[in-house]
């Protein structure tokens, strides 16, 4: 089902996030998306709930007509191939997270699951949808439309939100895909766009709520730990805090890349949906 990976450096079996299982099994989130935020959402766990489940129904409302089989490119938890499923298609999983593989089971134990990265995936059948839930920028352009190629219908759809970089970005850390070049390479690879809902502004709490929450568990963590080893074992703390330094810098590398002013001048959130009509 899967080719050789090209890069020996990215096992794609081994991929598990431990940032994806903290908001998971910690935080309690089975949606792992930013959101639609409304004015009047509270901006805490409850919020951000709210804001997800928005975002997926917005999704859901863009489903193309005519679809029956569909791939969820990077399923997470499976909730969301729980919701296809109830709403009577055909629905696969895919991801390169064992941790996901095991939710998926417990979940949709009648579905079937891929463990890999869709760069990589063979498949043994076309599908009618992708259906990529921020899973988008994880694939490397280079091979995304490609991966595309393989695995959609003649005349199917994908339907995707995610981050993109703008042009003024280009060259600076972040997450997402350069936004003009992802759409001069779907419209290469015989995709037309058909939707193309900027939703930026409405996806910044969800930054707000980051920052607060590395800061809350991240950072409190750190001091917490600091201060209990100052007091038990004032010899070793200055080299424990040394050796915790490279964690404080990921901590520092996260709240930048979490910042909504920084976000929202050099990037965008988009949801779109693309139809093939190229003849395969």
């Amino acid at each position: 089902m899967f080719r050789q990976a090209a890069d020996g450096n990215s096992p794609r079996q081994v991929k598990t996030s431990f940032a994806l299982q903290f908001l998971h099994r910690i935080v309690g989130l089975d949606y792992l998306n930013f959101g639609i935020w409304r004015d009047d959402d509270p901006l805490d766990v409850a919020g951000l709930r709210g804001a997800q489940e928005r975002l997926v129904a917005r999704l859901l409302d863009l489903l193309p007509t005519g679809v029956s089989s569909v791939l969820d490119v990077g399923c997470g938890t499976g909730v969301i191939s729980e919701r296809l499923t109830a709403l009577g298609y055909d629905v696969e999983g895919l991801s390169p997270d064992p941790y996901h593989g095991r939710l998926y089971a417990e979940r949709l134990p009648e579905r079937r699951f891929h463990l890999g990265r869709l760069q990589e995936f063979e498949p043994d059948r076309r599908y009618d949808l992708l259906f990529l839930c921020e899973s988008a920028q994880y694939v490397w352009l280079e091979q995304f439309f490609e991966a595309v190629r393989r695995c959609l219908a003649p005349g199917g759809s994908v339907l995707l939100c995610d981050c993109f970089t703008v042009e003024s970005d280009r060259g600076k850390p972040g997450s997402g895909h350069p936004l003009d070049e992802f759409l001069t390479r779907a419209a290469a690879a015989g995709l037309v766009l058909e939707v193309n809902e900027d939703v930026t502004p409405s996806v910044l709490p969800t930054l707000h709520l980051g920052q607060a929450m590395v800061d809350r568990f991240g950072r409190g963590i750190l001091s917490l730990l600091r201060e209990a080893s100052t007091l038990r074992f004032p010899r070793l703390a200055g080299a424990a805090w040394r050796l915790a330094r490279p964690l404080t810098r990921r901590l520092d590398r996260l709240d930048r890349l979490l910042d909504p002013e920084a976000f929202a001048s050099t990037r965008c959130y988009r949801v779109m949906r693309f139809r093939s009509v190229s003849s395969r």
